[in-house]
């Protein structure tokens, strides 16, 4: 008995300090990360197209570019939705002929975020999502067009979120795996 009154007390307390950022339902970010979970199957690709002969040259990649919303139904859990777009662009060379290839990647997901940590100025978060990559290629090859669409199924799983700033602007950065990045960076508002 005295344990669970203890444990009342204790909630009562962290919850009270916590109330007055408790009327905030909404947040917006916007970020910056990398390598996305298509960095990673275009590495794949580039091993499949050199079993054929070709190689990619002057490879360059535009990580992913990130816009999300969370709507909170409790003052730690939201749900909401990332939409995500990334580029990367290659030269190809087979047998001497050389092409130009451009994939992007726009990906939206229906997201969750648990913040377990919040205070004032400070918070740490953990954000799980998981939706569909449509991918548009288009290569230039011996004067010939090409354009081919495919989608795939992604994710983003970020293990340890950490923001600062006041309680309505944040700068934030994420650890994790998925098509936001292993690492990302942005800003976020919260009202």
């Amino acid at each position: 008995m005295k344990w669970m009154l203890a444990a009342i007390l204790l909630c009562g307390t962290s919850m009270s300090a916590q109330a007055q950022s408790d009327d905030i339902k909404h947040e917006i970010g916007i970020s910056y990360g990398g390598p996305a979970t298509t960095y990673w199957a275009r590495i794949g690709a580039a091993i499949g197209t050199a079993l054929v002969g070709a190689k990619y040259e002057d490879s360059s990649y535009f990580g992913s570019l990130s816009a999300e919303y969370f709507y909170h139904l409790a003052p730690s859990v939201g749900i909401g939705g990332i939409l995500s777009y990334s580029q990367d662009k290659d030269k190809i060379n087979l047998a001497g002929s050389i092409g130009d290839r451009t994939t992007r990647y726009i990906t939206v997901m229906p997201a969750v975020k648990w913040d377990y940590l919040r205070k004032e100025h400070f918070g740490m978060y953990m954000k799980a999502a998981a939706g569909y990559t449509l991918q548009r290629t288009n290569e230039t090859y011996k004067g010939q067009d090409e354009s081919v669409s495919s989608g795939l199924f992604n994710v983003q799983f970020s293990l340890l979120g950490m923001e600062a700033g006041s309680q309505q602007f944040r700068a934030f950065v994420e650890l994790g795996f998925g098509e936001q990045g292993i690492a990302l960076a942005g800003l976020r508002y919260k009202f």
